[in-house]
């Protein structure tokens, strides 16, 4: 089946919401896929699009959320093409057999629903109206965190429980990374009172764009002993840092999740889900969170600000 609100459009329509802080650039969009115009007569694949496009499809249906994210200073989108990071990918309801999925969307449940755009004050929000067999309803907000950072708030409602069974919910979002050849991302495992610093994460056991002397495996990493909700990765001389309010997000790297054929470096998957048991009827249930890039600074520094944030922010 296909919604009527999952659509194509030219790229010169992309709907996307522009977000800016004194540091970054983010554009936010809905599950649209954007095309891009061919220029007929031109026999060359490449110039029968535009310069240095690789497919006329720059934005792939389904993949909400955040499709360009980068500092002004770098001028480097840390989103893989054509995807999304923060798009709702899995969402499972015990007991209770989700809704059908828009046929032309890829790899993720969330990607086949009708999701729209809507701006909020400085921000944007992506929202999903209540299902008819799961009787979920989905929201996420994004507003600017300056100077650095972008604040969101995912949002749950429920509608119906299993006639059986326990009423567990379980969701996953991932960052699709622009990243180098480090895929790893970074966490505390321990004690919130004792804990080490532990990278997910590794080359994966098969080449990837151009070959580059090694063959790994692609394989999925998850945290374990997370002492708090915070994570982080480099990328040259920046770090993005992922931090959340609810200590029920879990953190795992897909070492190779959202690589591009046509890309010579690693695109890792940096991803988290959330789980929820015996969730309530009716009333908003969710998490805040918080995404900074900024110049590495050292570990010290990350934490610090997640523990700056985290007195102004509850668990909901």
């Amino acid at each position: 089946m296909q919604y009527e609100g999952i659509r194509y459009l030219p790229e010169e329509q992309d709907p996307s919401v522009t977000i800016e802080t004194r540091d970054l650039v983010v554009k936010v969009i809905d599950n649209t896929g954007l095309l891009v115009q061919e220029k007929p007569g031109i026999q060359s694949f490449f110039g029968r699009y535009h310069l240095h496009s690789f497919s006329p499809l720059v934005h792939h249906l389904g993949y909400h959320g955040i499709r360009t994210f980068y500092h002004k200073e770098e001028r480097r989108n840390l989103v893989v093409m054509l995807a999304s990071w923060l798009n709702l990918q899995g969402a499972s309801l015990a007991g209770i057999e989700f809704d059908p999925l828009d046929e032309r969307a890829w790899a993720g449940v969330g990607r086949g629903w009708p999701v729209r755009l809507e701006r909020r004050d400085k921000g944007a929000a992506l929202v999903l109206d209540p299902m008819p067999k799961m009787q979920m309803g989905y929201a996420v907000e994004f507003q600017p965190a300056e100077p650095d950072g972008i604040d969101f708030a995912l949002r749950f409602t429920f509608g119906r429980k299993p006639e059986g069974g326990p009423a567990r919910f379980q969701a996953s979002w991932p960052c699709y990374m622009n990243a180098w050849d480090d895929v790893r991302l970074f966490y505390p495992r321990g004690t919130p009172e004792a804990f080490a610093w532990i990278g997910l994460g590794e080359k994966p056991n098969i080449v990837l764009g151009e070959t580059v002397h090694y063959t790994h495996e692609q394989q999925r990493f998850s945290a374990t002993e997370q002492a708090f909700p915070l994570a982080y990765g480099r990328l040259g001389n920046y770090a993005l840092s992922l931090m959340m309010s609810d200590p029920r997000v879990r953190f795992f790297v897909i070492n190779g999740g959202g690589h591009q054929s046509l890309s010579p470096v690693q695109n890792p998957a940096w991803d988290f889900e959330w789980s929820l048991e015996d969730y309530p009827l009716g009333e908003p249930v969710g998490f805040q969170g918080r995404l900074i890039y900024a110049r590495w600074e050292g570990e010290e520094t990350i934490l610090a600000r997640y523990r700056q944030w985290t007195e102004g922010v509850g668990s909901a």
